[in-house]
C-alpha cells in the first residue's frame, strides 16, 4: 500500500499523479499479458485468474487504447472470439471465460496455468471455454478502440453474439433479458441473487466440484454463497445437456433456467441498450444499415420495458427481478446508476431521484463510493466480495452515466457528483494499488473519517487500470 493520498488537485500535482499511474498501469498490463493459441490477451491477475475473461478483456482493450497501443487493444478483442460457439442452439455465444492451457505448448509455459486449465475443463465439460457468458460490453469496446478495418473484420462474429442474446435470453418475449447463472451477472456474489442461492442451499446437496483450488487469499467470500453458485452451475449444466440431447425441448429448457435464476438485472439491460446502440453505429459506418436499424429498435424496446416494469415510483429506484413466475428483488445496489450510461434509458426526472440515493451517506456516498450494496441494506459489508465493497468498473460506468446525464439534460449536480466520485476513485487506487476490489468505507457514515483504505483480492488486477480513463474524464470532461 502506498503511503500518501492523492495530492491536492492543482494541475501540476494531478498531472504528476496521472503520469505515475500511467507508468504503473503499463507495467501491470505487461506483467499480465499472455500469448496463447489463437492470439494474445491479458489475464485479470497472475495465479488467481490465468484465463481470458470476457468483460475484463473489454476493459483491458480500452486501457491499451488509452495508453496508445492500438495493436494490443485490437488483439485483446480479437482473442475473445476464438471460442465463440459456432453451431447449435447457442451459436454466437461468447464465453465468459476462454481457457489458458488448451493450446500446443501452453502447459509447458505455465504449469500452474495448466493445472487451472485441467480443472476448468472438468468443471465445464468443454476443452476451450465456459458455457455461460458475461455482461455484453464488447460492442462498445470495439467501437471505442477500433477503426473501419477492425469493425469490418469483427462485424459478423460481433453481430452473431448480440443476435444470440436477442434469440436466447428473452424467453418471455418482453424485451427484458435474463442471466441464468450468478457468474453471468458480473457481480458474482451480489445479494440480488441471495434468494436463488438460498433455495439451492435448502436442498442440502453438495456441488460436484467445489471451489477448492483458486488462489485468492484476501478476497472476502461467503462460503455458503460460493457453494450455492457451484450448485447453480451443476443444475444449469444439466439443463443444457438435456436440451442438447433433445431430452427436453427449448421451451422446457428455458422454463427450467428461469426457475433456476432467471435474473433480470437493471444493469444488464443497460449494457444491452448501450451496446446494441454502439453495434448499430458500427453497422451504419460499414454499410450494414438494415441490421443497424434492427439493433436500434431493440435498444429502444429494452429501454421502454425497463421503465415500464422495473421502476418503483414510491421508492424512486429501479429494482431487478428473478424466478418464474417473475418477482421483484428489493435490494438497492448501484445497478440503476450504471443504467445512467445507456443514453436515454433513464428519464431526467427519475435520474434526479437516483442522484438523491447516490449522494446519501447512509446509502451510497461512502468514504470511497460506490458500495455494491447500499449501506442501509442488511447485507452491507464494506470489505465483502460484491456485497458492499467498491469496484472500479462500477464507478467507471456510473461516471460516464453522470456525464451523459448532464450532456442530455443539463444537470449540474450530476457533474458535481462525478467530479468528487472521480477524485475519490483515483485516490483509492493511489492508496491501495491495483486490486480486484476495495473497502468502501465504514459500516456507518460516522465511521468513514477513521476508516483506512484497503484493497482485496489479487494484487495487480488488470481492469483497475481503467483508473486512467477516470483521470481522462477528470482532465477533459469534468475540468
Amino acid at each position: 500500500m502506498r503511503a500518501v493520498a492523492i495530492p491536492d488537485p492543482t494541475p501540476g500535482a494531478r498531472a504528476a499523479l496521472r503520469a505515475d499511474l500511467t507508468a504503473r498501469v503499463t507495467d501491470l498490463l505487461s506483467s499480465n499479458r499472455v500469448v496463447a493459441a489463437g492470439g494474445r490477451y491479458t489475464r485479470p491477475a497472475r495465479r488467481t485468474y490465468p484465463h481470458q475473461w470476457l468483460w475484463d478483456s473489454c476493459f483491458h482493450a480500452i486501457v491499451y487504447h488509452q495508453l496508445g497501443d492500438r495493436a494490443l487493444a485490437h488483439d485483446e478483442l480479437r482473442a475473445l472470439f476464438r471460442a465463440q460457439v459456432s453451431s447449435g442452439p447457442d451459436r454466437g455465444r461468447l464465453p465468459h471465460m476462454t481457457f489458458f492451457g488448451g493450446g500446443p505448448g501452453e502447459a509447458d509455459q505455465d504449469p500452474e496455468g495448466a493445472r487451472a486449465y485441467a480443472r476448468e475443463v472438468s468443471l465445464w465439460g468443454d476443452p476451450r471455454a465456459s458455457t455461460i457468458t458475461q455482461p455484453p460490453i464488447v460492442a462498445e469496446a470495439v467501437l471505442r478502440v477500433g477503426d473501419a478495418a477492425l469493425w469490418r473484420e469483427l462485424w459478423r462474429p460481433l453481430a452473431a453474439y448480440y443476435d444470440w442474446w436477442l434469440r436466447r435470453r428473452d424467453p418471455r418475449g418482453e424485451h427484458l433479458y435474463v442471466s441464468f447463472h450468478m457468474w453471468e451477472i458480473g457481480a458474482d456474489a451480489t445479494p440480488r441473487g441471495d434468494a436463488a442461492c438460498q433455495r439451492l442451499l435448502a436442498t442440502g446437496r453438495s456441488p460436484r466440484q467445489p471451489d477448492d483450488a483458486s488462489h485468492n487469499p484476501t478476497a472476502r467470500k461467503r462460503a455458503d454463497m460460493l457453494t450455492a453458485r457451484y450448485l447453480m452451475h451443476d443444475d444449469l449444466r444439466g439443463i443444457d445437456g438435456d436440451e442438447l440431447a433433445e431430452r427436453i425441448d427449448e421451451a422446457e429448457a428455458q422454463r427450467r433456467r428461469l426457475r433456476l435464476l432467471g435474473h433480470v438485472g437493471v444493469d444488464m439491460q443497460a449494457y444491452l441498450v448501450r451496446n446494441l446502440s454502439d453495434l448499430a453505429t458500427i453497422g451504419e459506418a460499414i454499410g450494414e444499415a438494415a441490421a443497424a436499424a434492427r439493433y436500434r429498435a431493440e435498444a429502444a424496446a429494452i429501454a421502454a420495458a425497463v421503465n415500464r416494469d422495473l421502476w418503483d415510483e414510491e421508492a424512486g429506484f429501479y429494482f431487478d427481478r428473478w424466478d418464474e413466475p417473475s418477482q421483484v428483488i428489493r435490494v438497492r445496489t448501484p445497478a440503476p446508476f450504471v443504467a445512467l450510461y445507456a443514453g436515454d434509458l433513464v428519464p431526467p426526472g427519475r435520474a434526479a431521484r437516483l442522484l438523491d440515493a447516490l449522494a446519501d451517506p447512509d446509502r451510497f456516498w461512502t468514504r470511497w463510493p460506490i458500495p455494491t450494496v447500499a449501506r442501509d441494506e442488511p447485507s452491507y459489508d464494506p470489505d465483502d466480495y460484491w456485497r458492499g465493497s467498491t469496484w472500479l468498473n462500477v464507478n467507471w460506468f456510473t461516471l460516464r452515466g453522470l456525464i451523459e446525464l448532464h450532456r442530455r439534460a443539463e444537470v449540474p449536480r450530476a457533474l458535481e457528483l462525478a467530479r468528487e466520485l472521480a477524485r475519490r476513485t483515483c485516490e483509492l487506487v493511489d492508496l491501495a494499488g491495483f486490486r480486484e476490489y476495495y473497502r468502501a468505507g465504514g459500516r456507518a457514515a460516522a465511521d468513514d473519517a477513521t476508516t483506512a483504505p484497503a484493497g482485496f483480492g489479487p494484487d495487480g488486477f488488470g481492469w483497475s487500470g481503467i483508473v486512467l480513463d477516470v483521470f481522462r474524464m477528470l482532465d477533459e470532461e469534468l475540468a
